[in-house]
């Protein structure tokens, strides 16, 4: 099932309407708002459940009551039948409309702990799903009268109802809040609780050479009490919440925890076409991250090697060493890239795609872009096989257009943002802004140099 993320009076942003696909790109002018709504995104996914539907409370709405007398219903069956699956259908716009009520409620105080600010301002911020009366709930009744709630192969929750006076379990209003944050969880694929432990989902952000260069000196100045959830905190962090997200995940990495299969071949493409070497994090207690150049027999402290190295070190730490991992929110990985280099990031990213990996990426990289258009156009041609030959392409560099969303952020002096969607067309997908920058320099070149 697929939601789509719309937002009003957002930041610098007008209006946007955005829905997620396996690869999703921002592209457009500086300081347009791209990484502002890559947060807001990365927030929903990680602030957990419990944020998103605020403090706990027992039904009160007229949508909350349809809810939960359907949900009683739901339970009951269940405890008759020990097991039970059951289509959302016509409940689908009471789910949504619950969980709108919830979200009016609590939008301010999801970009207030997003960036730890009161500066940022939302409007409107709705969560529309698509597909939702297709989506099947089980239930299952264990021996210990617990009542689990799951979809598919995904993780389940389990629900402690209280008993009747025949000694089987049966739901209340109290038990309103924990059912709709078990479900609503399933339909976004967010943590349950008030904000994520797991870091499933993980941001990149810009300027990486930096962060992995003073982590350590970071790290020594508390930065975690300034984002207590449960406390409020006059102490002001110079950090937004992804970004320190992106320090505790580089910083809890084990060397002696693997990351998924699935991600080996990625790694070695990148360091064997991209650094040229490896990059390896030390066991404890001082977890300093090396680089061994090819060839060599002595590693190198990431303060003295190239920039190239220190921006990948990152992503290639925890495609590494990060289990679990289910998206990458990753600000321009374009960054300190050659351009021969940016097209075999083009390459990596498509290769993550199909690992797969979900993937939602700031860019401003033209050659990029062109990679991926270029792997669409591949995988609809009917001689792929011998260009693929050609050009040493497998099926996992190639991408289908419905697996790509491209979303372009334009910004006049003075104005806010207009976000329009992209639409991949016979070339794939063309990018005005990149578009029109490059042919204002080709029209001068023309000029000048005749």
């Amino acid at each position: 099932m697929h939601w789509k993320l719309k937002v009003k009076g957002y930041g610098k942003i007008k209006s946007a309407e955005i829905e997620i696909a396996p690869l999703t790109l921002f592209v457009g002018d500086n300081n347009s708002g791209k990484s502002y709504l890559l947060s807001l995104l990365w927030g929903i996914k990680n602030l957990g459940i419990q944020v998103l539907l605020g403090k706990k409370s027992r039904p009160h709405t007229k949508s909350d009551r349809v809810l939960f007398e359907w949900l009683q219903k739901q339970i009951n069956t269940t405890v008759e039948q020990g097991a039970h699956t059951v289509q959302i259908g016509s409940m689908a716009k009471v789910f949504q409309s619950v969980l709108q009520e919830k979200m009016n409620e609590t939008k301010e105080d999801i970009v207030k702990r997003i960036f730890n600010s009161d500066d940022v301002k939302i409007v409107d911020l709705q969560i529309e799903f698509i597909g939702l009366e297709n989506f099947l709930l089980n239930l299952d009744l264990d021996e210990n009268q617990m009542v689990w709630i799951s979809e598919g192969d995904s993780d389940r929750f389990g629900i402690r109802a209280s008993t009747d006076p025949d000694g089987l379990p049966q739901i209340n209003e109290t038990h309103y809040p924990r059912l709709i944050q078990a479900i609503f969880s399933l339909f976004l694929c967010v943590e349950p609780n008030a904000v994520s432990i797991l870091n499933r989902d993980v941001y990149l952000p810009a300027a990486k050479t930096g962060f992995m260069l003073t982590k350590d000196v970071i790290n020594k100045v508390s930065r975690k009490k300034t984002f207590d959830i449960d406390v409020e905190q006059d102490e002001i962090s110079p950090f937004t919440r992804p970004i320190n997200q992106f320090l505790d995940v580089i910083n809890e990495l084990s060397f002696e925890e693997e990351g998924s299969e699935k991600f080996e071949q990625v790694v070695q493409y990148l360091e064997q076409g991209m650094t040229d070497g490896t990059v390896e994090m030390s066991t404890l207690p001082n977890r300093e991250i090396s680089y061994l150049p090819s060839g060599k027999e002595k590693g190198m402290p990431l303060r003295i090697v190239s920039a190239v190295v220190t921006e990948l070190s990152p992503l290639i730490l925890v495609l590494k060493h990060k289990k679990n991992l289910h998206s990458l929110f990753y600000e321009e990985p374009e960054m300190c890239l050659h351009p021969k280099l940016q097209q075999k990031m083009g390459k990596v990213i498509c290769r993550l795609v199909n690992a797969p990996l979900h993937l939602i990426i700031t860019t401003h990289s033209d050659i990029i872009l062109q990679h991926i258009n270029n792997m669409i156009c591949l995988s609809g041609r009917s001689d792929v096989e011998e260009i693929c030959s050609q050009y040493h392409y497998t099926k996992q560099d190639l991408l289908s257009w419905d697996d790509v969303k491209v979303y372009q952020f334009k910004s006049e002096s003075g104005q806010d943002t207009e976000v329009e969607e992209i639409i991949c067309g016979e070339n794939g997908f063309a990018i005005p802004s990149l578009n029109d920058a490059l042919d204002h320099i080709l029209d001068e070149s023309y000029t000048i140099q005749g």
